[in-house]
């Protein structure tokens, strides 16, 4: 877990240029998000940022400069996620109302941060793959 938020830490930090990613960088992007929208790339010291639409899923990939994904950001509705997931949220939480989702791959760990909303607090859980899931944040709504 350290070394997960090590990692994010480390890539939002870093100092930003507005530039062109090299060729294996926008051939492995082309790949792999064919119909990707509104595309801006941004370049760091050594890797590049794509920030996209695909298929109506905001998101932002980083890739080193040999064109292999290292991380990912996902932002999308809550009927996407995962069905065991989703399923397992929908009985542990029945009376609160799914509200969004940001999804963060580093390498091969994938964890989701929901929020969710009733009358009373804005609540974000942290699942991870297999569905086990921690209070991550609480609000008290005003």
């Amino acid at each position: 877990m350290k070394k997960f938020a090590s990692i994010v830490s480390a890539l939002l930090l870093t100092v930003v240029a507005f530039a062109d990613p090299n060729e294996k960088v926008l051939r492995s992007f082309n790949e792999t998000f064919t119909t990707a929208e509104n595309v801006k790339w941004e370049e760091y010291s050594n890797y590049y940022a794509v920030s996209f639409s695909y298929s109506g899923i905001r998101s932002k990939v980083n890739y080193d400069k040999d064109g292999t994904i290292m991380s990912s950001i996902r932002y999308y509705d809550p009927m996407l996620l995962p069905s065991n997931i989703l399923n397992k949220l929908k009985k542990e939480q029945p009376k609160r109302k799914l509200f969004g989702v940001t999804e963060v791959a580093v390498g091969e760990e994938v964890v989701y941060f929901v929020k969710l909303v009733d009358d009373k607090h804005w609540i974000t859980l942290r699942i991870d793959s297999q569905g086990n899931s921690e209070v991550y944040e609480k609000y008290r709504k005003a």
